[in-house]
């Protein structure tokens, strides 16, 4: 009996390994361990054995019965139901990816803006968004107690120290390093203290620019400007020019497109008038070049200024500037 169970076991465990799929272990099983299968059949013999031998017989049956168990069970790990193999796990790929958010409505624009102006040879800079009262206004012609101030009301750290009311100073900072010609864009996050309504924010972004070299003119300036807008908006879109006053420009003009709504005809949008103010901009003034350490003599110059907030809203139509700072989901996921 001894020499028959062993035979048994060996037979079994020698098929686990040869068999192929979930169908054939199945078979196997119920040939072995089954009600007629060969282990059982064994079993009843031990019946037959002399009275002192059936306790060693029957103790090494189920020894062999839960060895081939065990192995049946192991085997059937390998073949789940729908699938012939284990998958194998490869440690060498990269982990699984976790799913990432997108980029803010506002991000976007400012990177469409920096790719237009970086394929008109315009390089980006940066600075701080803490400023001395000196670089945001004393060195742009607004003195202290000059009444353009008021244009900028801000938030003061200090007496001096003040969280910049645009990124001129960062233009102005640029040209302590660089010389002229020189062509930049400052796009970056700028503070006023503003009442907060649907077109106004205490927190925005701005994107200015300056260009400085020999002979640069209005035309220039227009010409520039014209182009980013049919960048922006299309080719279709029209432009036109008027003087505006600003503190560091001369002359300073005020860059209007016609209304995308009604198309020039008049409606709430652009307040009836048909045309939308974009942007303001100007020639640099000769004082604010010798601040930047740039002979006016040699050198002329232009620079501007975009609202990024207000220009977004305009193209993807946006109503109230605060959607884009509220962390609503239901209104980011739209970009």
């Amino acid at each position: 009996m001894h020499d028959t169970l062993k035979k048994i076991q060996q037979e079994t465990l020698h098929r686990l390994t040869t068999i192929s799929s979930q169908a054939e272990l199945e078979s196997l099983e119920i040939a072995v361990l089954g009600r007629k299968g060969s282990l059982a059949a064994a079993m009843r013999q031990i019946t037959d054995l002399p009275v002192s031998e059936r306790p060693r017989a029957g103790q090494l049956a189920n020894q062999v019965k839960q060895e081939i168990t065990r192995a049946i069970v192991a085997a059937s790990k390998r073949f789940a139901r729908g699938a012939e193999q284990v998958p194998v796990i490869d440690v060498t790929w990269p982990g699984a990816a976790y799913p990432l958010g997108h980029i803010h409505p506002i991000t976007q624009f400012v990177n469409e803006i920096v790719d237009i102006f970086s394929g008109m040879g315009f390089s980006v800079v940066e600075g701080t968004e803490v400023e001395t009262a000196e670089y945001n206004f004393d060195l742009l012609n607004i003195p202290k107690n000059h009444p353009a101030r008021d244009l900028w009301d801000t938030y003061y750290i200090e007496k001096n120290l003040l969280l910049r009311t645009h990124t001129s100073p960062v233009q102005l900072r640029a040209m302590t390093k660089l010389k002229a010609p020189v062509r930049i864009i400052a796009p970056g996050r700028v503070f006023r203290h503003e009442a907060t309504d649907a077109g106004h924010e205490s927190m925005f972004y701005q994107c200015e620019g300056l260009v400085i070299d020999k002979h640069i003119s209005v035309a220039h300036l227009i010409g520039t400007l014209d182009q980013l807008l049919k960048a922006v908006y299309g080719k279709q879109v029209k432009t036109r020019v008027r003087p505006e006053y600003y503190p560091f420009v001369e002359p300073g003009l005020d860059v209007d497109m016609q209304c995308l709504i009604c198309n020039g005809v008049g409606c709430s949008v652009c307040k009836q008038r048909g045309w939308l103010e974009m942007l303001g901009s100007g020639m640099v003034h000769p004082q604010v070049l010798k601040n930047m350490g740039v002979d006016p003599e040699k050198y002329s110059g232009f620079a501007f200024g975009l609202g990024i907030d207000r220009l977004m809203m305009l193209k993807h139509g946006i109503n109230d500037i605060r959607l884009s700072y509220s962390g609503d989901l239901r209104f980011l996921e739209q970009f």
